[in-house]
Order: C-alpha cells, then structure tokens, then sequence
C-alpha cells in the first residue's frame, strides 16, 4: 500500500511536469519565432525551425505523457524509466532558465530594480520559477524511482512499439530543430535588401527644361546599377533615359512642369559580411569631391545641368539591408529662410549640389 502511494504520488509529478514543461517549451518556442519573424531581419531557415520545434516540442510531450500512462497501469511499483524521467525534467528546466536568465539576471546584473516591481514582469518570473521548481521535483522523483528498482526488461518491451518509436522521432525532430535554429543564430540575421532611387524636379514655368543627373552606380561593375531599369514617372509626365556626359553617366530627364520619378529594386536576403558589403557597394555617378560638414558630415559633390534657371531639384539615393541600416545619399541645399533643405534650387548650366551621405539606425519603441 505504501508503495502503491509513493508511485501514485512520483508519477502525478512527472505527469504534471511533463504537461507544464511541454507548454512552457512550446511558448518560448513560439514567442522566439515571433520576435524573429516581427523584427527587421531574420534569421536564416525561420520556415524549417518553425515546423521542426513546435512538432518536436507537442511530439515529445505527447509521448512522453502515453509513457507514463503505461508505466502507471503495467506495474504496482514502475513510475516511468530514467530516460523518460530526464527528458521531462529538461523540459521544465530548461525553458524555466531561459525565461530567468532574459528577465532576471540583466536586471540584477544593472542594478535596476523597478523592472522587477512591475506587475508584468512577475508574470514571466512566475512561470520560468514554477518550472524550475517542477523540474526539481522531477529530479527527485528520477532519483527516487532509482532507489526503488531498475525498470524490468519486460516492461521496456511491453509498450507497443508505434509509441517508442514516437518518442524517439520527437526528440529527434526537436533535436534537429534546436541545432538549426542555434546555427541560425550563430551566423547572425539575414535582411532583406533594397535599393531605391527618387528624384523631384520642378521648372517653375511651363517651359521645357532639360536635365542631367547624377545615376546609382554599381561599384562592382563601374556600370549603371540595374535599379535604373525599374525607373518610372510617378507624377507628371517626363521623357528620360541614360546618357553620357563630360562629367560621367547621366539620367537626361526632359519635363514642362513639376515631376517625380522614382525606382525601387529588391536584392535579395543577405547576412553577416555579405550584407555590410552590399550596403555600401553603390556610389553615384558625376561625383566631384567631398566636404566634410559638422551638419551633415560626409557630403558628396557632384555635378548637375538644368538648361534653365530658377530649377529646383530633390534627388534620394537609399540602400535599406532590412535590419534597420540604410545608407542614403540625398540632396542638401540652402534657402534664405532654411539653411538645410533638401529641394536644392538651380541655375543655368552646369553646377555642383552636394548629396549629404548618412547611416541611419532606425529603432522602435
């Protein structure tokens, strides 16, 4: 009788155990994928972890729970084997460690505490502390199970063999999805990239002016970047091509009245060094020298033609790597009543505009 209310009591713990640990896994699982799917950049195979560790995670707990079930109806004494017994104990452990470790230790480690008196804050420190707690308790049924007896070799072959084998393809499906996901991480996220070119332009009057520009280039190459093939009027009407000039390649531009003209092109995902080197392997063409401002620090110089005067120019060169990064290039000019101005104005001929070069970090709150 003694006996049969040890066994009753190891196995309710290992049975609650196993169910809380699964859901905990399962909800640091999906609150991971979340985070990695809502912010800019990703990481690497996102689609095959997102498979691969919820169906571990549900596998392994679901065959995990049919083991224990077994083990509490085969035998007066039997509670589960150590093996089981381990792996519900990993996981509560773990996803209780992970969730103390994110929301615990850097508080501590800062010496902030008003984060830990913030009634949202308890509720993950409550959660990773319960499973922390039951997989204590789970070490201690294991060892208690241990002192028992040894599991008999006819039980371990009573089981029917569809759930051993079920088991063992959770863990191994978790498993892999676990060396993925770390692989992915190691690297470092992936962003999705992109390039865009945007110009303004207006004469003032109804007369045709004409226009040379300065075009992205493509440093690898020396030639104009292929986001120029995706160039269209987006307002007004206007007559453009590429052409050569004394001073580089240009986008000749022929409008009667106000004009935008804008193209955009995708370059796909890139990571790590890969990305860096494509953020900064665009220049623009018709370049003329570089000044260094306190307001704007690094501006290009390059050279413009408007075959009229009282002109007046917007030019954007943008090159976003889809984790927050984007290097532009974009006009600065100066007007009486603003002395930073991004619609710069023209004269007759042949002139230089400067193009401020800036690295922003874009955050969110």
């Amino acid at each position: 009788m003694e006996k049969m209310k040890n066994k009753k009591s190891l196995l309710r713990i290992l049975k609650v155990s196993n169910i809380y640990g699964g859901l905990l896994s399962l909800i640091i699982v999906i609150t991971y994928l979340l985070l990695v799917f809502l912010f800019p950049g990703t990481f690497r195979y996102l689609p095959i972890q997102t498979v691969l560790l919820p169906t571990g995670i549900i596998l392994v707990t679901a065959f995990s729970y049919l083991h224990l079930s077994y083990y509490g109806k085969a035998s007066d004494e039997v509670v589960c084997p150590i093996s089981i017994g381990v792996i519900i104990t990993l996981m509560c452990l773990s996803p209780g460690l992970i969730i103390i470790a994110l929301f615990v230790i850097p508080a501590l480690r800062y010496g902030d505490i008003l984060p830990l008196l913030h009634p949202l804050f308890w509720i993950p420190f409550i959660l990773g502390s319960i499973g922390i707690v039951l997989g204590i308790l789970s070490i201690f049924a294991i060892l208690r199970i241990n002192r028992i007896r040894k599991v008999p070799g006819e039980l371990m072959l009573k089981p029917k063999r569809w759930k051993i084998k079920g088991l063992w393809l959770g863990i191994a499906i978790l498993t892999l999805g676990v060396i993925i996901a770390g692989a992915s991480i190691l690297e470092g996220p992936v962003g999705k990239t992109e390039v865009a070119y945007e110009v303004m332009l207006d004469t003032g009057t109804s007369e045709e002016t004409t226009f040379f520009l300065p075009v992205p280039i493509d440093e690898s190459t020396g030639e104009v970047a292929d986001v120029m093939n995706e160039l269209k009027v987006v307002d007004g009407t206007a007559d453009c091509k590429i052409v050569d000039t004394t001073h580089g390649k240009a986008l000749e531009v022929r409008i009667k009245a106000k004009c935008a003209l804008s193209a955009e092109k995708e370059c796909g995902y890139k990571g790590g060094e890969e990305r860096n080197e494509w953020l900064y392997s665009y220049n623009v063409s018709m370049f003329q020298g570089i000044n260094k401002t306190k307001r704007w620090g690094t501006v290009y110089e390059v050279w413009v033609f408007a075959s009229t005067a009282n002109t007046t120019l917007r030019i954007d060169l943008a090159m976003d790597d889809g984790t927050n990064n984007i290097l532009s290039y974009i006009s600065v000019g100066s007007t009486p009543t603003d002395p930073f101005t991004y619609e710069v104005p023209l004269k007759e001929g042949w002139q230089t505009v400067k193009l401020a070069r800036r690295l922003l970090w874009l955050c969110y709150d």
